[in-house]
Formats: structure tokens, C-alpha cells, sequence
């Protein structure tokens, strides 16, 4: 009964995780660039107790006289645990905004790298302001990268090319000095290394293996929306619901178990 106790417990908490989860993709499904996270979950280590129990200490498979050989009925399982929470980095549909400090990418392998406190970190999210300052930087006030470190906007209009370049609008391109700077897009070769840090960024855990982005589209006057669904997302909340309140019904079941074994059969005997 003990035991029962601790699996219904195990996959009461791993149905809260799962909760927790759904309703971070909730929060953030008008969250520009967000990419939804799931919940992966493994069966804890079994245990292969469940026999025809007929000679106490008999090595099962060794037959003796007059004495059936025990057989094995099942493995006893213990719970549930969380194996992993991975991101899922599909193409969010690109929405026009008009707005030219706004910038999309194209392609679900490519990041904006911006400087933060912590270091260099990546994120999809392109609604970009001027600081005050006069630097290009995210809504968080971290400052988005160039080829030549932190993009400094030029007073007046300018122009985003596909290729992430940035240029003073309305210039005739013959000379090298009217380009401001490149946006620094960064792709990765291992995808599951890039975890979730914080408000909307990715950390390279150091096996995402970044590598410049070479056929990345960047879209000015885009915002690309969240990939995380209102109406799957209420479903699978509603299912996590049912699955807590199941554990918690086992649990209070092994728990009135429990109970009257110590009282009722304890006192009886």
C-alpha cells in the first residue's frame, strides 16, 4: 500500500508538471517568436515481483520433486518520472505589422543573436525597438547583434534587406559607408542542445554547434507569431487536469487502505 502511495504521488507531480507547461504556452501565445515546449515522460524502473508463489526461496525455473516450478505474472510498475522537456522550433505563421523596427526570419533553424548580462543568447522574437541610446535592442532592453557588435540605427529612416543587412534609406549603395551593419543570425546544427533561458531567449548548452546562417530570410515589417496553439493547448490542459485528479483519487484510496489496516485488521488481530 506504501508503494501505492508513492506511484499515485510520482504521477500526480508529473501531471502538475505537465500542467505547468501547457499554461507557460498559454501565457505566451501572442508572444512574438515563442516556440511551445512539451513534456516527455518515462515510466520509472519496474520491478518484477508479481509471481505464482509456491515455494517460498525457490530458484524459479529449478523444479523439485512434487513441487511446481514458480512463473512469473508481471512486472510491478513504480510510477512515472519527467524525461525531458524539449522545444518545438516549427515556422510560427508571419504576421505584417508595417512597423519598420519589426523583423521576422524565415526558416526554422535561425536565431537572432542578442547581448544580454548572461552573455550572447538567441531568440526568434523580432519586435525590436531604438533605445535611447540609439541601439537596435529587444523589448527586455538586451541589444541585438551585427557583424561589428551592437547595431547602432542611423538617425532617420533605413532599410533590412533578406540577407539582414541594414542600410540607410533612401542612399544610392555605391559606397561601403552607407551600409550600417548585418544583423548576426545565427543556425544550429543540433537544435535539441538550444534550451529555453528566461523571457523568450535560447542558451547554447555547448553542443548546438552555431554556425552563421546562410539561407535565412529576413522579412522587415514581419513579426512572426507564436507556434503554440490556444485550442490544442486547452485540451491537453484539460487532459492533465483529469490525470491529477485520478492520482489524487488513488491517493486518498491507498491512503483510507492504509488506514484501516492499522486500525480494523490491526485491532481484529
Amino acid at each position: 500500500m506504501i508503494r501505492g502511495l508513492y506511484t499515485a504521488a510520482s504521477g500526480a507531480l508529473v501531471a502538475q508538471t505537465m500542467a505547468n507547461t501547457i499554461a507557460n504556452n498559454l501565457a505566451n501565445v501572442d508572444t512574438a517568436g515563442f516556440k511551445r515546449t512539451l513534456l516527455q515522460i518515462q515510466s520509472a524502473p519496474s520491478l518484477d515481483l508479481y509471481r505464482f508463489q509456491t515455494d517460498p526461496g525457490h530458484t524459479p525455473g529449478r523444479a523439485r520433486a512434487g513441487v511446481a516450478v514458480s512463473q512469473p505474472v508481471g512486472a510491478l510498475g513504480t510510477g512515472a518520472w519527467v524525461y525531458d522537456t524539449p522545444t518545438v522550433f516549427t515556422q510560427g505563421a508571419l504576421q505584417q505589422t508595417g512597423n519598420p523596427l519589426d523583423v521576422a526570419l524565415s526558416g526554422s533553424n535561425a536565431f537572432f543573436s542578442v547581448q544580454t548580462p548572461q552573455g550572447v543568447r538567441y531568440t526568434r522574437d523580432g519586435e525590436f525597438v531604438r533605445n535611447q541610446n540609439g541601439y537596435l535592442s529587444t523589448q527586455n532592453g538586451d541589444l541585438v547583434l551585427g557583424q561589428n557588435g551592437p547595431i547602432a540605427l542611423p538617425i532617420g529612416g533605413f532599410q533590412i534587406a533578406q540577407d539582414g543587412t541594414i542600410t540607410q534609406r533612401g542612399q544610392v549603395l555605391t559606397q561601403t559607408k552607407q551600409i550600417v551593419d548585418q544583423l548576426q543570425i545565427t543556425q544550429f546544427g543540433n537544435l535539441v542542445a538550444l534550451r529555453p533561458q528566461g523571457g523568450n531567449l535560447f542558451v547554447n548548452t555547448g553542443a548546438a554547434r552555431p554556425a552563421p546562417a546562410t539561407a535565412a530570410g529576413v522579412q522587415q515589417g514581419f513579426l512572426e507569431k507564436s507556434n503554440a496553439g490556444v485550442v490544442k493547448s486547452m485540451v491537453d490542459m484539460i487532459t492533465a487536469e483529469r490525470w491529477f485528479q485520478a492520482n489524487i483519487k488513488s491517493i486518498s484510496a491507498e491512503d483510507a487502505a492504509t488506514k484501516q489496516a492499522l486500525t480494523d485488521v490491526a485491532i481484529a488481530n
